[in-house]
Formats: C-alpha cells, structure tokens, sequence
C-alpha cells in the first residue's frame, strides 16, 4: 500500500515505497506532481511543502498516476495549521542545523584546498623560473609528468577554494530571511497582505458577482461566480484558518514593537500634505494623504504613491503630537545572529602566475601549445618560401615557424602578446620585427606593406582558430598565402562560422589537409589538427 500523506508539521511525503519499485520514475515527472527524493531523510515528498496547504493537484496526479501504473495507494490530507510560534521555532532549529552543516563543510573545503596548494607549492620549487620542458633530454618525462601534476593541483586548490568560500557565504546567509522577516514593518505588510487575502478566500467561499462596466459607467457583463465547493473549498477553509492563525501573532508581535516605541504606525492621523517624508531611499513633500497610500513629490518631479507601510521617517512641524514625528528605529533581533563565518582564502592570482611561470611562463589559458619540429616541417612544405621573402607568423609563441622562415632566408615580423615566450625571437638573423600585443589587436596599417606568406599557430578553443586566421588574411598581399594549424573541428563542424570559412576556403582555391592525430602529443596536448592553406587573390 503506497499511502500520500499530508500534514503541516511534515509536508507531503510518500509512504510505503522501497527503491526500485518503480515509485520514484512515476512521481519526479512533472505531469505526476514532481515529487523530489529527500536524501537526509531517505523519502520522497514534495519540496516546500511543511506548514503549507497541500498542493492537492500534484498529490492527486501522483495518485492516479500510481493507481493506473497498477499501485494500489491512499491519500490522507490534514490541513490543520500549526500554531505561529511553532512553526517559527522549528524554522529557526532546522535553521541552525543547515548553518552547522554549511560550517563544516566550509571548513572540509577550505582543507582541501589548503593541502592543494601546499602540494602544488612544493611541485612549483622544483622548477627554475621560465625553465621550458627540454624536449628528448632524459628530464622530459618527469618535467612533463610534474607539469601534470602540478597543474592538478592547482585546479584542485582554485575549485575547493571556490567551494569553501561559496559555503561560507551560504552559512551567512541562513537566518537573514527570517531576521528581516520579524521586523515590525515587515511584519505590517504582511498583516496587509493577509487581510487582502482572507477577503478574497471569503469571496470565493460566499460566491459573489462582478459588474464590468464600459468607458462611460454601463454595466454590459454581470461576472457570476458561485460559492466554491467540493476540495476547493476545503483548500480555501484551510488557508483561511492558516492566514488567521498567522494574523492573531503577527497583530500581536506588532503591537508590542508599537507599544515598546520601536515602531511608529502611519496613518492619516499622522501623516498630513506639506510633512517631509523618507520612503525607499528618498525623501520629498508629501502631497496627498490617501486611505492606505501617500502621494510624494520626490527629486525631479517624480511623484509615486507609497503604501504607510513603507514609510520610513516623517518630518511633520503642525503634527498632532509635536513639532516633529520620527519613525523609531528598526528594533533589536529577538535572536543575534551568530558571528560571521569566515575561511581562509588562497590567494588565486598569485597561486596562478607561480605555476604558471613554473610552467612555461605564461597564463595557463593562454593555449600556448609550441608549434613540434614534424608541424614546422610540414608547414614549410605547405608555405613554399623563398629567400627575401616578407612573412609573418601572428601568436607567435616561442617562434618555432618564424625561425624556420628565417633560417630559409625571409625577413620575418612575428606578434606575441607573452614578452616571456617571444623575449629572444629579436637574437634570431632574420627575424626583423616583434610586435606585443594581441594580434586581433593589430591591423595591416600597422605594417608598411603586407606580407608575402603568413605562416601561423592560433589559439584553437570557442573558434578562435577561426577568428584569428580571418583576421591574418587581411595581412596577405595579393598572390601571397596563408598556411595555418587549426583544430581538425574547421573540416567537419556544421555550425555557421565553421561553415563559413570552409566556403571561404574553397572559393579561394585552398586546401585543408590532415595533420597526424599526436602531432602536438609532445607540447602537452592530444588535440586534433590540421593544416589549412589558402591563397590571396591575384589583383
């Protein structure tokens, strides 16, 4: 037997199912009430559902969604409010629990990364400063796998960190509701909007009629509607007796900040036009005293009506009660909350700049991944040089294309935006010009003509491959050629951009051509390349 039960000290919960007897699959769709497992208490239920009236619709689709899935199940509804204080008072101990949890695991978060960082620390001191990996030297396995580890590390410490740091928060937070909640203006306006309701929920249970009038006061439709009836009103009786319940404590809460002066209730009897009033971080003239508003000329003739409840202070000089009527100020918390929580904190930017310095001397996002000697071969190959030749090699790196350019007798500009990595590129015979800066940053103006050749390795993540060499075709001169290592993604993506430039590529005549599957296995990376070529227009 699968029994629904509802009970405003409980919630909704589903009795009687064990896992795996299909129950759960049912229950969580939506279109069967969306029920929610609850791992701390071990059963399903519906979320928010203590000290509210029960959602008889989704308790009702889940029963007879069950029912028809051959279940045999009983629905049992007690809608009986609990008394104010009591809901109040178990809010603030399940309250105080969720805040203890939150702690530790602030606390557990903020170890890991703690111990994270250390690790990736000492991993760090064993490398030089700026120190690359040593390809073929008998250190390059271990550099590698230090790099690796290193970088783990890292993550590791940044994303803990990030945890600690977001749980702590989450720790401070519980309970701000609830203090906000129990001031006396709060609590005004939701005296307001209780009353607001219990007339509507009386409406609905005597059944009323609504006359809609034309633009010139004639009735032309009666709107009828007849007492509710049946579970409606059963929900409506429930809410009703919720709604006084909460109104019989609220009224008694407020009249005792009203009684202890913390709280000055406005009304028209102290409020008059000509009195200055401060609402919503303004103050202005008050123009107009309604029944339950107040019309204020604010900053630029701005003239909103404000509810007495959101009054904050009044300046009235002809008030009844004196020259001057102020609003108290905001009443002690009946509870304090407890004092702030606070982890330590990793210093991410200094952590980041010392692994990666470590590493290659430059940010990790910076997807520097060093151009191998079989790419440089066969982008040298593709590219076709000849001595005297005017190239540039855009991202350059450490310059693994432009120096072989150079070495083939060309006259080479490269742009790097990592001093670091391009620091001895000018030492090279050959390499005649360096620009620092992001290359979607630099254009053709720049440069007293365009180049023969364009030889180049971007950045390959979000399409920026893509970008990059759309942006060095506008540095080709007429007959010239662009040769360029892309992920293998610009051959087969259906996206538009990918699209794009694979009829871009065709139009002009070139080419995109396969490059080994571990051509960049020995720069860190297994990312899939290949080589595009494509020709600038003749005049």
């Amino acid at each position: 037997m699968i029994t629904i039960k509802h009970t405003h000290e409980d919630g909704t919960l589903i009795y009687g199912t064990s896992k795996g007897d299909g129950v759960y699959e049912i229950v969580k769709k939506w279109e069967h009430g969306g029920f929610k497992f609850f791992p701390s208490i071990r059963m399903i239920g519906l979320r928010n559902s203590r000290d509210r009236i029960a959602d008889r619709w989704s308790i009702n689709k889940a029963a007879e969604a069950l029912r028809q899935a051959g279940f045999e199940v009983e629905v049992e509804i007690d809608d009986t409010p609990r008394d104010r204080a009591q809901v109040l008072a178990d809010k603030a101990d399940r309250l105080e629990d969720r805040r203890d949890r939150l702690e530790a695991k602030a606390d557990r978060h903020a170890s890991a990364a703690a111990a994270a960082h250390d690790r990736a620390h000492q991993i760090s001191e064993q490398f030089q400063a700026g120190q690359p990996i040593l390809v073929g030297h008998h250190s390059e396995g271990r550099a590698r796998a230090d790099r690796k580890r290193m970088d783990w590390a890292m993550r590791t410490s940044i994303a803990e960190n990030g945890k600690a740091q977001s749980a702590a928060e989450r720790a401070n937070a519980v309970g701000r509701q609830m203090r906000h909640s129990a001031r006396p203006g709060t609590t005004a306006r939701r005296i307001e909007r209780a009353e607001a309701e219990l007339r509507g929920i009386q409406r609905s249970l005597d059944g009323y009629q609504r006359i809609h009038r034309d633009h010139a006061g004639n009735p032309f439709y009666i709107e009828t509607r007849d007492a509710a009836e049946g579970d409606y009103r059963d929900q409506l009786l429930a809410r009703k007796a919720q709604l006084e319940n909460q109104l019989e404590y609220d009224r008694a809460q407020l009249k005792a900040a009203i009684d202890a002066g913390e709280y000055v209730e406005y009304s028209r009897a102290n409020v008059h036009a000509g009195d200055r009033l401060w609402a919503w971080g303004y103050n202005g003239l008050v123009i107009k005293v309604n029944t339950k508003t107040v019309q204020v000329d604010f900053r630029d003739h701005w003239r909103p009506k404000i509810p007495f409840t959101d009054v904050g202070k009044v300046e009235c000089p002809h008030g009844d009660d004196g020259p001057t009527q102020l609003a108290a100020k905001r009443s002690a918390e009946k509870a304090p909350s407890r004092p702030k929580i606070e982890v330590p904190s990793i210093d991410v930017a200094e952590l980041t700049q010392r692994i990666a310095e470590a590493q290659i001397g430059v940010p990790l996002d910076s997807e520097a991944f060093m151009s191998p000697p079989k790419v440089v071969e066969r982008v040298m190959e593709a590219a076709e040089l000849e001595p005297g030749m005017s190239v540039l090699e855009p991202s350059a790196g450490n310059g693994a294309l432009a120096k072989a350019a150079a070495a083939a007798g060309c006259e080479v500009h490269c742009v790097e935006r990592y001093p670091k990595l391009s620091k001895d590129l000018l030492d090279m015979p050959g390499i005649v010009g360096l620009t620092t800066a992001d290359f979607l940053e630099v254009f053709p103006s720049q440069y007293p003509a365009r180049f023969d050749r364009v030889l180049m390795n971007p950045p390959f993540s979000k399409g920026k491959d893509i970008q990059h060499v759309t942006h060095a075709l506008r540095f080709v001169k007429p007959g010239g050629l662009l040769v360029a290592v892309m992920s293998n993604g610009v051959a087969w993506r259906k996206d538009k951009t990918a699209t794009s430039f694979r009829e871009l590529v065709e139009r002009r005549g070139g080419r995109i051509e396969p490059l080994p599957e571990e051509a960049f296995a020995v720069s860190g990376t297994d990312v899939r390349t290949v080589l595009v070529i494509i020709p600038a227009p003749e005049v």
